[in-house]
């Protein structure tokens, strides 16, 4: 363990003042500020919501904003049991571009929410993966860039993204969101589709392919 750590560090260093090039700090300071708690991540969920008619009702939005809020639980609950210092407490000599956030750095929040939405826009809308995987890079990147992350803490952040997006599409989003909305009042007819509120059920077959075959004959 102490020498996957020891690299890490090496790897830090390399990445943070090694490949640190100043005309392109403010970029990265600028990607890093934009995916904060997820901020522009949820801005695509707000996009999905108010384009809802447009890209199949409101699971595409429901199930954005559920990845996203269980992988902020993970990434929350594994930050308190591992506590990792952050690079600028640990480490001298560094770029700290930013104001250091009061949580402990493994893993990333910001890899989690990134990797979590690239994953479910892709498995939802395929063509999606040529903008939200190098979104969810830079902004992961930027991570190190600007001196709070450990590269292991991205890793792994954007590995539990990606199996928490996996959880994410095997749960039975409608029916919890049929659930949650059926409890405010006028919700659902202002969010939900007419055929989102009503499910169609239409039989295979007419009443008239049901006839005995005799009577066909």
């Amino acid at each position: 363990m102490e020498s996957i750590l020891s690299l890490d560090q090496q790897l830090f260093y390399w990445i943070n003042v090694r490949l640190n090039i100043p005309s392109l700090d403010w970029f990265m300071i600028f990607a890093t500020r934009i995916s904060d708690k997820g901020l522009f991540w949820f801005l695509i969920v707000l996009i999905l919501l108010l384009n809802r008619r447009r890209v199949g009702g409101i699971r595409p939005a429901a199930t954005l904003f559920t990845g996203i809020g269980i992988g902020g639980v993970v990434e929350n609950i594994i930050k308190f049991i591992v506590a990792r210092p952050r690079p600028p407490m640990a480490e001298e000599h560094i770029n700290h571009l930013i104001h250091l956030p009061v949580s402990s750095s493994f893993p990333s929040g910001h890899a989690v929410s990134s990797f979590v939405s690239m994953y479910i826009l892709y498995r939802l809308f395929p063509k999606s993966i040529v903008w939200t995987l190098p979104c969810a890079v830079i902004m992961s990147y930027s991570r190190i860039y600007v001196g709070v992350h450990y590269p292991l803490d991205i890793i792994v952040g954007a590995i539990i993204g990606i199996a928490v997006g996996k959880l994410t599409m095997k749960l039975p989003i409608m029916a919890i969101a049929h659930k949650l909305l059926s409890r405010i009042p006028g919700a659902r007819r202002y969010i939900l589709s007419a055929d989102e509120i009503i499910p169609k059920n239409i039989p295979t077959e007419t009443p008239s392919t049901l006839e005995p075959r005799e009577k066909q004959l």
